[in-house]
């Protein structure tokens, strides 16, 4: 009897274990800010990402992210995009190509395929420039 109690407890506290992994992938975000210049951001353009399919998306791009090379840029990112741990700026424009840097790097440039898909799991806005 005192073992099949053990089993039991053993086996709820595994489920339960199981539950909170599920409920902790569940409730990734992938936050995004508008920028006014790199250190500026735009006022209440604060976006927190939660669907699944739209950080898929995110996520997949910037794993298939080509590195381009050091730049001294000035040009200002349009948005940042906090990611996991990371922190990227982005470029993007109304063509199907894209440029994230690193925060912490942000003179190394990296290409990304800015797809419909991507453009609108980000919300982006095409600009009229």
């Amino acid at each position: 009897m005192v073992k099949i109690k053990t089993i039991l407890l053993l086996m709820i506290c595994s489920l339960a274990l199981v539950a909170c992994n599920d409920q902790k992938g569940a409730s990734k975000v992938i936050e995004i800010q508008e920028l006014i210049n790199f250190d500026e951001v735009q006022p209440d353009t604060l976006q927190q990402i939660s669907d699944a399919k739209d950080i898929k998306i995110i996520e997949k791009t910037f794993k298939k992210a080509r590195e381009f090379g050091e730049v001294d840029n000035e040009i200002a990112p349009q948005y940042k995009i906090k990611l996991n741990d990371d922190e990227y700026y982005l470029w993007i424009d109304n063509t199907i190509t894209g440029t994230i840097a690193n925060v912490n790097s942000r003179n190394m440039f990296y290409n990304i395929l800015a797809t419909d898909e991507f453009k609108e799991a980000i919300n982006y806005r095409e600009q009229n420039k």
